[in-house]
């Protein structure tokens, strides 16, 4: 048995003061019925994905597990996107990475990780962002009929009160990533998602940050940035060998 030098003891927090690690959270994204595949037929499919590198307390073991994406088409969204989250002040959001899960069958795995490819390819062909809500969704037939520009997954949208959620889009450097935006306690900006009928006048710039939000160290990154560092999670996700042979995140880089 190794033992710590005396000296160093007190450095070491006793055993009922550590925290234990974490893990990524994991989850799914249920897809409107018509899917970003056309070759697929055309009924609800789910994306199995994990949370890589979140910025603060996210409070992801309070995250739903089951998010339903909804695709908000209007041109020239994601550019009023990326330039709103420029003007915010440094540690008013947090931020996420989303990639696709590893699955226990190579061919699951595959079949996971092309789907949430040719998502992350339609966000950003159709300069989509996306917002996830947990299920069951509504509208979201009618929008992706109709072109996309984000996406967007409200905590939930059977309870107006809880506001938020995560706001996604997509990187020019890779297909295997979506960032994240986390509005933890506070509702989506009203261009994204119109006006809430709970507070009409509220806009990007009347944005309340609340308490529970940290401050974050990283400016939000422009669409064709280079990614921050997630080797962390790189490493918890590729604990086993890899299934699928040359599936790397920069296989289909733009």
């Amino acid at each position: 048995m190794f033992r710590l030098p005396t000296h160093l003891e007190t450095l070491v927090p006793p055993p009922d003061e550590q925290v234990p690690q974490s893990q990524p959270w994991r989850g799914m994204f249920a897809l409107p019925a018509s899917s970003p595949m056309p070759q697929l037929p055309p009924r609800q499919r789910e994306i199995s994905v994990t949370a890589a590198e979140t910025e603060n307390d996210n409070q992801q073991e309070h995250w739903p597990k089951h998010f339903q994406l909804q695709l908000i088409r209007r041109g020239g969204l994601l550019r009023e996107v990326h330039a709103w989250l420029a003007q915010l002040q440094p540690g008013a959001l947090s931020r996420c990475m989303i990639m696709p899960d590893r699955m226990g069958d190579a061919a699951q795995t595959r079949e996971n990780q092309a789907l949430f490819e040719a998502l992350a390819r339609q966000l950003l062909e159709e300069g989509i962002v996306s917002r996830a809500a947990p299920s069951p969704l509504v509208r979201c037939a009618q929008l992706i009929a109709s072109g996309a520009q984000v996406a967007i997954a409200p905590w939930s949208v059977e309870q107006p009160s809880s506001p938020g959620g995560l706001l996604l889009y997509p990187t020019t450097s890779t297909r295997a990533l979506l960032v994240g935006i986390v509005f933890m306690n506070i509702p989506f900006p009203e261009f994204v998602v119109g006006p809430s009928p709970h507070n009409p006048t509220a806009g990007p710039s009347r944005l309340q940050l609340g308490p529970s939000l940290l401050p974050r160290v990283q400016s939000f990154p422009p669409l064709g940035s280079p990614l921050p560092n997630i080797s962390s999670t790189a490493r918890y996700l590729q604990g086993a060998p890899d299934p699928v042979k040359g599936s790397r995140s920069g296989r289909h880089s733009g």
